[in-house]
């Protein structure tokens, strides 16, 4: 050994070797682990994470719901499906013009694997539905097309309102007919109603009501006050028409009441009633039915010239049937004839809200509205009274 080997061994004992190359190997080891686990590696493969969401535990699916569903031979059937968080139904179905009233069903449902559709049990004939945002889709349920969308055959979410929350767009879904009307002591308030003759009906549009009392009508403009209180206001538009003493009587006491802020309240049963109650405790109720634009959508405008005298219909459900013989009519935007009237046909549908009398000619403003029937009989067109431009006498 020379002197420089000498004085190196006596700077570097061997236990000070040993010691670096241990922490050495240590960090060597550390490097090398952090290289395997870090995210950045293209070794390691990013896997998305599948989405869970589905009808069943993501919408607030639990209520009632409405709509008219295709019939193979009638105009359609109105439908009421109401679905409840305990996993029960009640479905409340009538076939119009097959009908009067309506049959209810109730029983359990299932929510199917994919939980985007449920299936009504045996009472309900196994429907099966998709549940969507604020409306049911119903399902082929056998055949090629099991499982998909039957066209037409939407059912819609009812708002759910309390007395304190009644909104306008709840009360436009329905005609509303007068029930019954008690004063403070819950005694009937002569003449109201005054019978099935003379309905009094109510209709909401927009800011304005629509006012059908026993003998006039009455068209003003109303607010609800923080869904409290209907509030009739402005300055109403009424008929003049003279009536029976005793109706005139009636349109007087409904004025009245009306003329009052009332208290609301409304239920949300397969049968909606409107009660309003005035602050001597006069109640009027009425019950809902609704309307041909809740059921089918918007109407489309038209006019109707209907001859004074009826015609054999062509092709007529029953012998000696007779039908409406009518023409299109157009007018301009001042109200008066633009154009050439349309040929005159048979119209073999009732036109809702109008009543033909013998020898008088009427030309009438009327809503049309589709009801996508697949029926091969009946017909896909419903006509709805909106109000009478001309009526004269034909002289024979």
């Amino acid at each position: 050994m020379n002197a420089i080997d000498g004085r190196f061994n006596r700077m570097i004992p061997m236990k000070a070797v040993l010691t670096l190359f241990v922490l050495a190997t240590f960090l060597l080891g550390c490097t090398q682990s952090k290289e395997a686990v870090s995210p950045s590696s293209s070794s390691a493969p990013m896997t998305a994470k599948p989405d869970l969401h589905t009808s069943q535990n993501s919408l607030d699916w639990a209520g009632a719901y409405e709509g008219v569903l295709p019939c193979a031979d009638c105009p359609g059937i109105k439908t009421r499906l109401t679905l409840n968080k305990d996993g029960t139904y009640e479905r409340k179905t009538q076939y119009l013009e097959r009908q009067v009233t309506a049959e209810t069903v109730s029983g359990v449902f299932k929510w199917q694997a994919s939980g985007n559709a449920v299936t009504l049990d045996e009472r309900g004939g196994r429907q099966q539905f998709a549940v969507g945002e604020g409306r049911l889709t119903l399902l082929y349920s056998n055949g090629q097309s099991a499982g998909s969308p039957v066209p037409n055959s939407v059912l819609t979410l009812v708002p759910q309102e309390s007395a304190r929350t009644i909104s306008p767009q709840t009360l436009e879904r329905y005609q509303w007919t007068l029930e019954s009307a008690t004063d403070s002591q819950n005694r009937r308030i002569a003449m109201l109603p005054p019978g099935n003759d003379h309905a009094v009906l109510l209709n909401f549009s927009g800011s304005r009501l629509n006012i059908q009392g026993p003998c006039n009508r009455i068209i003003a403009s109303y607010q609800i006050n923080d869904g409290k209180q209907l509030i009739v206001r402005g300055g109403p538009a009424s008929t003049m028409m003279a009536c029976d003493p005793a109706l005139m009587n009636a349109d007087r006491a409904l004025s009245r009441i009306l003329a009052n802020p009332l208290n609301v309240e409304m239920n949300n049963d397969s049968s909606p009633r409107l009660r309003l109650t005035s602050s001597s405790n006069e109640t009027l109720t009425f019950v809902g039915q609704a309307t041909p634009e809740a059921l089918y959508g918007p109407g489309t405008r038209m006019f109707l010239e209907v001859s004074a005298h009826e015609v054999a219909c062509e092709h007529p459900p029953a012998p000696n049937t007779r039908c409406l013989q009518v023409r299109e009519r157009h007018f301009d935007e001042q109200g008066l004839p633009a154009g050439a009237p349309g040929e005159w046909h048979p119209l073999h549908e009732n036109i809702e809200g109008f009543t033909h009398k013998e020898g008088f000619r009427n030309v009438l403003r009327i809503n049309r509205f589709n009801r996508n029937t697949t029926s091969t009989g009946a017909s896909s067109n419903l006509y709805v009274l909106d109000m009478i431009v001309e009526s004269e006498l034909v002289k024979p």
